[in-house]
């Protein structure tokens, strides 16, 4: 399962959103059904991120979504992305 989420940070915020989403990356990396955690950024818009986050199964996202890191992450982007959260979109894998 592939989740892949968008976010703008607002005026004068990029900085700050890509710090907070860079520390949760090694905490999501270490639980057990998390193969894939990256974060990328619109060279064309500074400040527009991508985090494409692959899983498991549904259990491992729900597991995820209870992590403390996770929780960190809701905050900053609630602090600092448009909108307050990001675009989420889930993808099944059809090809490896």
């Amino acid at each position: 399962m592939v989740l892949i989420a968008d976010a703008t940070a607002l005026p004068g915020k990029g900085d700050d959103l890509r710090r907070a989403l860079l520390e949760s990356i090694p905490q999501s990396l270490a639980e057990a059904d998390v193969s894939t955690f990256r974060l990328h950024e619109d060279r064309d818009r500074p400040g527009h991120f991508t985090l494409y986050q692959r899983f498991r199964n549904q259990h491992a996202v729900d597991l995820h979504v209870q992590t403390n890191h996770f929780a960190l992450s809701v905050e900053a982007l609630a602090q600092f992305a448009e909108g307050g959260k990001p675009q989420v979109t889930f993808y099944r894998v059809l090809s490896r």
